[in-house]
């Protein structure tokens, strides 16, 4: 049965209606003459913003200022700027009161006209554009919920969670909040400084945050791929789908190890940042700003970039800047240009950043670039492929030859604009060249991890390139793309699910103890209010306490917690003995984590513990016998968790509140 965690999913559901609710007041009140659709919304604003936000939250950190609060405030002023403008900002009495003048005659106007209750809540546009934005909203709700789901049920597969890695991590992430960017390493940690924001952002503990992280970034670069080709082909609908999905449902051709699968992956992170760029920079007039914007927009997604993956930023991006200048129009040669001294300027800005890093860590700058573009946690073990990847990668670069080959054709018989297939085809054959080169620069399994991401865009344009072809004997194919997107999705997800089922079956499900653990922990996060409850487990998990609740080690239980019990009880009613001695002091509620025998858990410290049930119980009787309320709190096959209360009804928040 496949594990579900209540919080994953909500998280995932607030932050959807955080992003429809920022669409529809940009449409109803930023963007009003411009209809601007969903997925042109989120890719030109994740661009634009996110970018901002992760250098935003790198400098609080450095400034000992990093909060929610602080973020918002910052945020939200860089955001009313950005839509106001500079200029205006230079006259602000006249520009307001242009601004206000016209929206009361426009709201006098319209009432008047007597205009209906829904009118107040709708947007101005045809009945044509209205349907193709409705239909573009509804397929990106498609695929990024399709991606989640399927992301979400290789969960039973996961050997990250609670592993050693994952406790690192989980550290790390958690201090961001005590103003720590480079705790104990040198490392591009900006991918986890935003698992630690989204946590924030949706009223999630980090530990939930870190377990979604991965299927958070699989799922935007699921709607980037579409976007991609949306904006790159003739095919608007059809091949963007084709590729989306291919990426979202097909894992036995695609090298991702589905053991390790929810472990977050700072280059496709990085990579929702570099596809966007790639695509504004072949086509810089998708951008609609100024010249100095477009210049230090690219600046801050570059040194985003740089705080989230340094071979994302020094090696997969180069190669395309100078590939894409050799082939876009001439009329956009100045403009990637300026994108080049953006990427100059930011590599000058990183290099300061990690020299004086490196100074003070007293660390050479080049060990600390090697060891970041060298990956030890890309794994390179996947049972479910059908082919050897090299064969895989094999046949996506066979089948670009055959997409340039249809593309001269299309270009001299119908004089067609094939450029920015052409720019992909000829990077994505220059990415298979450098997994021929042996240094000590370069991870291969680094290389081999970003072609997960860059063959289902070439499969995309190849699908581009058939439809176009198809369409001069079925005239207008995509006219019916609604009905034929549909078909094409049923019939994906029905041979994703037909054919790969044997190649899936034969993984080895993971242990669910970690995860049950969690789950405990959600639930109590859920419930208890801060510092008012202490949780007794392996010392491996005290980190997940940090900042939320009191810890106490399971060898401590067992041998003095009685002690403390009885020296507590004894003096509850005496404060001064309890501010004297505030070691004996007890929380309002103790929950105890008790594992059974049924755990297959081969974790060392977790297996340890099943022996640990029967003592735990001992305790809990005799405390029983005390006169201490005991309550079951959370009950699965593996894992019980019991409630000592101390002082009822002044730990939960319900309680508290009500």
């Amino acid at each position: 049965m496949m594990f579900f965690t209540s919080s994953i999913l909500f998280g995932f559901l607030r932050l959807s209606g955080i992003i429809l609710f920022l669409f529809y007041l940009h449409r109803k009140f930023v963007n009003v003459k411009r209809h601007e659709n969903f997925l042109d919304f989120i890719i030109t604003n994740w661009f634009r913003y996110s970018s901002i936000l992760i250098v935003m939250i790198f400098i609080l950190v450095q400034l000992n200022a990093y909060n929610l609060f602080n973020c918002l405030v910052i945020f939200s002023l860089i955001i009313t700027i950005d839509i106001i403008g500079i200029k205006n900002l230079a006259n602000p009495r006249n520009y307001f009161n242009t601004q206000i003048k016209a929206a009361l005659l426009n709201f006098l106007r319209n009432i008047e006209n007597k205009k209906s209750f829904w009118f107040w809540f709708s947007f101005d546009t045809s009945n044509k554009e209205k349907n193709n934005n409705t239909f573009i909203l509804i397929l990106t709700i498609f695929i990024g919920a399709i991606t989640f789901a399927s992301r979400y049920y290789f969960i039973i597969y996961d050997n990250y969670s609670l592993s050693d890695a994952w406790i690192y991590d989980l550290n790390k992430v958690i201090q961001f909040d005590n103003q720590y960017w480079f705790t104990y390493e040198l490392a591009t940690d900006a991918e986890l400084a935003f698992v630690n924001f989204y946590g924030k952002i949706t009223d999630v503990s980090p530990e939930i945050a870190l377990q979604v992280i991965s299927i958070l970034e699989s799922t935007l670069i699921a709607i980037i791929i579409f976007w991609i080709l949306n904006k790159l082909t003739p095919s608007k609908i059809l091949a963007p789908t084709i590729a989306s999905l291919f990426f979202a449902l097909v894992y036995v051709l695609t090298p991702l190890n589905i053991y390790f699968l929810l472990k977050g992956n700072p280059m496709f992170l990085a990579l929702t940042f570099a596809l966007p760029a790639f695509v504004f920079y072949l086509k810089p007039t998708l951008l609609i700003i100024t010249k100095i914007s477009y210049f230090t927009g690219f600046v801050i997604v570059f040194v985003a970039i740089g705080l989230i993956d340094l071979f994302t930023l020094i090696i997969l991006i180069p190669p395309f800047l100078i590939i894409g200048l050799l082939f876009t129009k001439q009329k956009y040669k100045r403009l990637n240009l300026i994108v080049f001294l953006s990427y100059l300027l930011a590599i000058g800005l990183l290099y300061g950043v990690y020299s004086f890093a490196c100074y003070f860590q007293r660390t050479e700058l080049l060990d600390y670039l090697q060891s970041n573009l060298l990956s030890v946690s890309s794994y390179t073990y996947v049972p479910q492929l059908i082919l050897p990847y090299k064969l895989i990668v094999f046949y996506a670069q066979l089948s670009t030859f055959i997409g340039l080959f249809l593309i001269i054709l299309l270009v001299i018989i119908k004089k067609e604009n094939w450029r920015s297939a052409f720019v992909f085809f000829l990077y994505f054959n220059f990415l298979i060249a450098l997994t021929y080169i042996k240094s000590e620069w370069i991870d291969i399994d680094v290389l081999y991890n970003s072609l997960s991401i860059f063959i289902p865009i070439i499969i995309g344009f190849n699908a581009a390139i058939v439809i176009r072809i198809l369409n001069f004997v079925f005239y207008k194919l995509e006219k019916f793309s609604p009905i034929t997107v549909s078909a094409i999705a049923i019939t994906m997800i029905y041979f994703s699910i037909e054919y790969q089922k044997e190649n899936i079956n034969l993984l080895t499900e993971s242990d669910q103890t970690p995860k049950e653990i969690l789950n405990a922990y959600d639930k109590i996060y859920q419930t208890f209010f801060h510092l008012k409850y202490s949780v007794v487990n392996d010392p491996a998990t005290e980190v997940i306490s940090t900042n939320k609740h009191f810890f106490i080690n399971y060898d401590f239980f067992l041998e003095d917690y009685l002690k403390r019990d009885a020296i507590y009880f004894k003096n509850i009613k005496d404060p001064k003995f309890l501010v004297k001695y505030p070691e004996y002091t007890l929380t309002k509620s103790v929950l105890v984590f008790v594992l059974n025998d049924k755990s297959k858990t081969e974790n060392n410290a977790f297996a340890a513990n099943k022996n640990l049930n029967s003592l735990l119980e001992k305790r809990l009787a005799e405390l029983k016998k005390r006169g201490r309320k005991i309550n079951l709190f959370y009950k699965t096959d593996v894992l019980k968790v019991y409630e000592i209360v101390n002082e009822p009804e002044e730990s939960k928040i319900s309680d508290l509140i009500f």
